[in-house]
């Protein structure tokens, strides 16, 4: 009896053992989706390749990664902010976090990030002034015919979980104000393409490094973001250290 409690206790052991080899070896990543489009996704597999650590990303929106972050949810998080705006918007929102602000390190991954107007490859509208997008995004120009096109409603596309960008659109386009019409809500960046890319008649705005054959870039004022930025509470583990290392590195290669 007592030798099968000990080879039950040496295999309770070596299971805990290999459960928290195999941890050490994921990162549980979340960020807006902006960051992680254009950053996070166009390194992953380069990484994971070459240090055999897995990333899991979840688009999640960058003020909710904060939060997943400070309460142990996550290993780090990434967003299109600098780091006054980020906990700016935590404060202005009254989310109380776990950790003051001085207990996350941040590490700046790039540079600000482009954005672009898009509309369907369909839609013959290949240019639209500042006036003619604050009038779409404010309801005051509800017809493409008003705005060079053919004789057909307006849809408005806008991403719930890409602050950064909308908040990029906002003080280009609107003054800082919000936009005041119904939209089409896209979960991210990439199902607003999507969006885009199935009606002739929606127009939106993402990263540009995430333009692709399925919809086209209108030209327009430029507009930029933040820069993308990692955080993580107290000291980046091991892994996460990697992750960085390898962006700022070997990783820009893969990076529009």
């Amino acid at each position: 009896m007592r030798k099968i409690v000990t080879l039950l206790a040496i295999a309770a052991t070596i299971a805990a053992t290999s459960a928290m080899a195999l941890a050490a070896e994921n990162i549980a990543l979340i960020g807006g989706s902006t960051s992680i489009n254009t950053v996070i996704n166009p390194v992953k597999a380069a990484f994971e390749k070459k240090t055999g650590i897995t990333v899991n990303a979840t688009a999640a929106g960058s003020k909710v990664a904060l939060q997943k972050l400070d309460a142990g949810n996550a290993d780090v998080a990434t967003a299109g902010h600098t780091q006054e705006e980020l906990f700016g918007n935590i404060k202005k929102d009254k989310v109380q976090l776990k950790n003051s602000e001085d207990k996350f390190t941040v590490i700046k991954l790039a540079e600000p990030t482009t954005y672009s107007v898009i509309v369907n490859p369909a839609n013959p509208v290949a240019k639209l002034s500042k006036e003619q997008i604050v009038g779409i995004f404010t309801g005051k120009i509800t017809n493409w015919k008003d705005a060079g096109g053919k004789d057909a409603a307006i849809l408005c596309v806008v991403s719930n979980l890409s602050p950064g960008t909308n908040e990029a659109f906002s003080k280009v386009f609107l003054g800082g104000k919000k936009i005041s019409i119904d939209t089409l809500d896209a979960s991210n960046a990439a199902d607003l393409r999507q969006n885009i890319a199935s009606n002739p008649d929606a127009i939106g705005f993402l990263a540009s490094a995430m333009i692709d054959k399925s919809v086209k870039g209108v030209e327009t004022l430029p507009m930029k973001s933040s820069p993308i930025i990692m955080l993580t509470v107290g000291k980046p583990s091991e892994k996460v250290q990697k992750l960085a290392d390898f962006i700022l590195g070997e990783g820009k290669q893969y990076l529009k």
